[in-house]
């Protein structure tokens, strides 16, 4: 048996509105390694940072990985600027909700998996939507899983919403769906997915003109053993077969 404390990094994330397709996109300010993904709208307004954590010599030595708990840190402040260009017209607080999705996975997500995460969470029995493509995934792929809901801080730390403005973000709602289930997997997929409402509106003329997402940093605390080998073959057997699916 020996203990771990495995880590993966997120890099920051800075958005402003796409006045050059100006159709509610972002663009990212500097670019970073987050890529955008494709929405049923085809605007962009979905990001993901990937990155693996590396369990192969484990996995060599025929070694399980068990985890005891996970938790996440921020590195900074989460906040929106928006544009209002006529104070009789407001922008409203559920135009500045985005979603901000962390998972760290036993099997890889492929995209339309991760569009998925904008309806339902992975290992849960899925709405019944239309081109949505959840994937086959049950509770125990998903070591690490969290979903928060971000909204203007109106109380505290925010401006009108007539006019231009800056305001902070916090939680209004926060999921939390880990398994913390042993993996004989040879990596851990890693992934932030970001999905934001439509920028600034050159019809309405209001909306979100930036946003700045803070880096974020995943801790498992993990320890390494062997298990009986039948009960090891089978977490390899599932694991392979929905690699394979992706």
């Amino acid at each position: 048996m020996s203990n771990r404390v495995l880590t993966v990094e997120f890099a920051p994330l800075n958005l402003e509105d796409d006045d050059i397709l100006a159709d509610g996109s972002y663009r990212q300010a500097p670019s970073t390694d987050y890529r955008s993904v494709r929405v049923p709208s085809g605007i962009n307004l979905a990001f993901v940072s990937e990155h693996k954590l590396d369990l192969s010599g484990y996995a060599m030595d025929d070694l399980t990985m068990y985890f005891r708990n996970s938790f996440e840190q921020r590195g900074g402040s989460t906040n929106v600027i928006w544009k209002v260009d006529d104070s009789t017209n407001p922008i409203l607080a559920n135009e500045t909700v985005f979603q901000e999705t962390t998972i760290l996975s036993s099997v890889p997500m492929s995209d339309d998996n991760l569009v998925s995460l904008i309806y339902t969470m992975p290992g849960f029995i899925p709405f019944n939507l239309s081109g949505i493509l959840p994937g086959n995934f049950d509770r125990t792929h998903i070591i690490h899983g969290s979903q928060l809901i971000w909204g203007i801080d109106s109380t505290f730390g925010g401006e009108a919403f007539n006019a231009n403005g800056f305001g902070y973000s916090r939680v209004i709602q926060d999921n939390d769906f880990s398994s913390l289930e042993p993996t004989a997997a040879d990596c851990i997929y890693c992934y932030r997915f970001i999905v934001m409402p439509l920028s600034y509106n050159r019809t309405s003329e209001k909306g979100i003109e930036s946003a700045l997402i803070p880096p974020k940093r995943v801790i498992l605390n993990a320890m390494s053993d062997q298990e009986p080998q039948l009960e090891y073959m089978m977490r390899l057997k599932r694991s392979y077969e929905l690699a394979n699916q992706v």
